[in-house]
C-alpha cells in the first residue's frame, strides 16, 4: 500500500486533523504498528483500540483513525474523525481497490472447503498473473480490508477472498467491500447454528454471494442438492459447471490409482495424485475452474498444485515421526466437513484410525449429528475411533469394538502415537474449541 493521507480522509469523506503523510502500511494492533503506520481504532468484543492509541503511537505511528466521540486532544499525530472504524476500514479498502484499478476480483463463501479453494485459487492463478489474496484466514470485516490494503503492490491482476460468516447479512457486507466479479458457493450445511438461529437463516445468508450487481459469473456445484435454486437465482449472469458424478463444464473424467484426469473447456488436464496434496476432489474441481475462468491455463493449474503446500488443518497430509500417515483436518468441524472427510479417507489403502472430538453449535441437533458420523465412521472401516467428548458412551454403543475414548489430549495423543505406524492412516478432525491441532503437532 502506498496512499497519501490526505487521500484516506477524502475516500472516506472526512477531514484530515493534522500534517499530511505517506501511508504504507496499516495495522489494528498496537503491539504491532512500525515506524510510519496509520493505526486503526477498532472497538471489539474483548478490546476496545481506542485504548492503545498511544501505546501505537510510541510504537511509531504517524496517524490514527478512530472513533469522533473520542477525545482527539490526546492525539499527538495527524487523525481521521469517523462515526465507526470498522465501516470506514471497509470503505477505504472499497475506494483502495478502485485506485489501483478494480482488478479482476473472486469471492469464495461456503460452509466447508473456503480457505483450501481460495488458497489453491490463487496458487494457480499466481503461476500467470500478480495476486492478492485473503492473509490467513482473515474472512470477516476486519480481515478482508486488512487482506485488500496489505498489498506492497499496486499492480494486481487478480484478487482471491475468502468470504466468511457468523451471523446475517455478514456476507452482504463483504461483497460490498471487494465488489466481485465472480462468486461461488461451495456448500451449505449446519454450523453456527446458535448464533444464525435457524438453517433457513444460514443458507440466505450464505447467498448473499449472489447480491452484488458486479457480479459477471457464477461457479454452481450440479451435484449440489441446491445446484437449480442457485441457478434460478443467477439466471441473468454466466454460469460454470463443475461435477464429479456427472458431465460439467469441469468434471472427473476418470480417477485411477496414480491419477486423476478433468475434463474442461480448454482441455483434459492429467493430475498426478503425488501432486495433489491429499486434496478434496470437489475443492481441486472448484479451485481449478475459478482460476482458469479467471485466465488461467492448464499447464498453470499442473504447475499451482505442484507448488501448492496444502493448508495446515485442512485435510493437511504429513508423515509422523514413527511413519504414519497424519491427515491434520483439526482446524474446524461441522457434521458435513465430518462426514466429507470420512469419505475421502476411506479412500487411503491404509489401516484407518479416526481421532475425533466434538462439534460444536448444533444446538439440538447436536446428539443426532454425532450419532450418524460414529455409524459413518464404522461404515467407512474405519479400525480405531480415538474420542474425546461428551459423547463418551454413544461413541462406544454406536461404534463398538475398536472405540477409546479419552479425557484429555495429552492421553489421547500418546495412545494415537502407539496403535498407529507406516501402514495406518490417521484422520484428526473436531471443532476448533477442541484444540485438535495440539494432537497433530504432538505426533509430528
Amino acid at each position: 500500500m502506498n496512499i497519501k493521507l490526505s487521500k484516506i480522509a477524502k475516500l472516506l469523506s472526512l477531514e484530515l486533523i493534522g500534517d499530511d503523510q505517506d501511508i504504507k502500511n496499516l495495522s489494528i494492533d498496537s503491539r504491532e504498528v512500525k515506524n510510519g503506520d496509520l493505526f486503526v481504532a477498532i472497538k471489539g468484543e474483548n478490546h476496545d483500540g481506542h485504548n492503545y492509541i498511544q501505546e501505537s503511537i510510541k510504537n511509531g505511528a504517524s496517524a490514527i483513525l478512530c472513533n469522533d466521540k473520542f477525545d482527539s486532544s490526546k492525539i499527538s499525530v495527524s487523525h481521521i474523525l469517523c462515526k465507526n472504524t470498522l465501516k470506514s476500514l471497509g470503505l477505504f479498502a472499497l475506494g483502495y481497490k478502485k485506485i489501483i484499478g478494480s482488478p479482476y476480483t473472486i469471492g469464495i463463501t461456503g460452509t466447508n472447503g473456503k480457505t483450501t479453494v481460495t488458497k489453491l485459487t490463487a496458487e494457480i492463478l499466481s503461476q500467470s498473473f500478480s495476486v492478492s489474496t485473503t492473509i490467513g484466514n482473515y474472512n470477516n470485516d476486519i480481515g478482508l480490508p486488512l487482506s485488500i490494503l496489505s498489498s506492497e503492490s499496486e499492480n494486481y491482476q487478480k484478487c482471491i477472498y475468502e468470504l466468511g460468516a457468523s451471523k446475517r447479512n455478514d456476507i452482504n457486507n463483504l461483497v460490498n467491500i471487494c465488489e466481485p466479479d465472480m462468486t461461488t458457493l461451495l456448500n451449505v450445511s449446519e454450523a453456527h447454528m446458535e448464533s444464525f438461529g435457524s438453517f433457513e437463516n444460514l443458507i440466505n445468508t450464505k447467498e448473499e454471494i449472489f447480491h452484488h450487481s458486479n457480479i459477471k459469473r457464477v461457479v454452481l456445484n450440479k451435484d449440489d442438492k441446491y445446484f437449480h435454486k442457485w441457478k434460478e437465482i443467477n439466471s441473468s449472469r454466466e454460469i460454470t459447471t463443475i461435477s464429479i458424478n456427472n458431465k460439467a463444464d469441469y468434471f472427473i473424467e476418470k480417477n485411477v490409482e496414480s491419477y486423476i484426469y478433468l475434463s474442461t473447456p480448454k482441455g483434459r488436464i492429467k493430475i498426478s495424485k503425488a501432486d495433489s496434496s491429499g486434496l478434496l476432489l470437489i475443492n481441486l474441481l472448484f479451485s481449478t475452474a475459478l482460476a482458469m475462468e479467471a485466465g488461467a491455463g492448464i499447464q498453470s493449474v499442473i504447475d499451482g498444485l505442484r507448488s501448492f503446500s496444502g493448508v495446515k488443518g485442512r485435510f493437511y497430509c504429513f508423515v509422523s515421526s514413527n511413519k504414519a500417515l497424519i491427515i491434520d483436518d483439526s482446524y474446524n468441524a461441522n457434521p458435513e466437513s465430518m462426514r466429507s472427510s470420512l469419505n475421502q479417507l476411506k479412500y487411503f489403502k491404509k489401516d484407518k484410525i479416526f481421532v475425533m472430538g466434538d462439534m460444536g453449535e448444533l444446538g439440538e441437533k447436536s446428539l443426532i449429528h454425532h450419532l450418524s458420523i460414529f455409524k459413518l465412521a464404522k461404515n467407512i472401516g474405519v479400525k480405531h475411533l480415538l474420542y474425546m467428548g461428551k459423547y463418551k458412551n454413544e461413541a462406544k454403543s454406536t461404534f463398538g469394538d475398536g472405540c477409546m475414548t479419552f479425557n484429555d489430549i495429552i492421553e489421547l495423543t500418546n495412545h494415537a502415537r502407539k496403535v498407529s505406524n507406516e501402514t495406518t492412516a490417521v484422520l484428526i478432525k473436531a471443532s476448533r474449541f477442541m484444540n485438535f491441532d495440539k494432537i497433530a503437532e504432538g505426533l509430528k
